[in-house]
């Protein structure tokens, strides 16, 4: 395969998406913030998903502080935030929304010409921790912003 599809390639639709995704599921107006440093989060509520086919795997990853999952669940249900109190609920949240960007990226990738698959999501809480791709991983940042909360959309891309 001629790699046509490049990392820049990927965080561009990534960004469009999700601009998409906040708008039409959460009715949040998300902005990228260019060159912006990462933001700070003490706890962090992460949503995962992966994706693989014969010539590209990689994983989308979407780093949210834990009040501000919170909000974006409240969102999605159509509840206060308040009202939530278990972290099952915004764990299957934040866990969709990484589903449906990385639903998104495998449907452009197909469109593309490098079908792949999407894996269950999965979630990752807590106040310290950091994800290293293996080496040969191509790896990108996109920092957004939504209801004053900054936020984080990762992505790895490894073509085989």
């Amino acid at each position: 395969m001629n790699h046509t599809v490049q990392i820049a390639d990927v965080s561009g639709f990534l960004a469009r998406h999700l601009v998409d995704v906040f708008d039409t599921m959460l009715s949040m107006k998300a902005t990228q913030v260019a060159d912006a440093e990462l933001p700070q989060f003490g706890e962090r509520i992460t949503g995962s998903a992966g994706f693989g086919g014969e010539s590209v795997t990689g994983a989308v990853y979407l780093h949210l502080s834990a009040d501000f999952a919170k909000q974006v669940a409240g969102a999605m249900l159509g509840l206060p935030p308040e009202e939530l109190t278990a972290e099952t609920e915004i764990n299957d949240v934040v866990g969709e929304a990484a589903n449906m960007l990385t639903g998104g990226l495998k449907s452009w990738l197909c469109d593309a010409g490098t079908p792949c698959a999407v894996s269950t999501p999965a979630i990752i809480r807590g106040t310290s921790f950091a994800i290293e791709p293996m080496p040969d991983v191509e790896r990108a940042w996109m920092v957004f912003e939504a209801s004053q909360n900054r936020f984080v959309v990762e992505v790895h891309l490894k073509f085989n």
